[in-house]
């Protein structure tokens, strides 16, 4: 990414103070209830993710961090019955997590929902607009 102006600059950081802002309102959310935000997240994966990517390693590869903070995360899951751990019916040697009544119900109360609503109330043409930009930020982040 290039810096550009100062006045870009100056923009540049509001917008991503912004940015970061949203992400703190909703990792506030998630700290009030029982899950921290990691937890979220592997919540979120695990119930859309299709069975072969229900596992730790392929958690670690989405979220873009190791599979040790990974197990402690799916661990801390399984404890509150959030999540079952399965063996892989085919590679015994193959772990996969579903997530069990608990957790959907879990789910129904997640923080992330606020912010699904407010981009909801944008107008499709905003909401591609800011999909491109994210898209954007991210590819060029990487």
């Amino acid at each position: 990414m290039t810096n550009g102006s100062p006045a870009t600059r100056g923009q540049s950081a509001a917008i991503s103070e912004l940015l970061l802002e949203l992400g703190r309102r909703v990792d506030a959310a998630a700290n009030a209830s029982r899950l921290k935000p990691a937890q979220w997240a592997a919540l979120r994966y695990l119930a859309h993710a299709p069975a072969s990517a229900r596992t730790n390693s392929a958690f670690a590869r989405y979220h873009h961090t190791t599979t040790g903070t990974v197990t402690l995360t799916l661990k801390a899951l399984t404890e509150k019955g959030m999540l079952e751990r399965k063996p892989d019916p085919d590679d015994g040697r193959v772990v996969r997590f579903d997530v069990t009544e608990a957790g959907r119900k879990m789910l129904e109360g997640d923080p992330v929902h606020s912010l699904v609503a407010a981009v909801d109330a944008l107008s499709p043409a905003d909401r591609a607009r800011l999909t491109d930009i994210l898209t954007t930020l991210l590819i060029d982040d990487q």
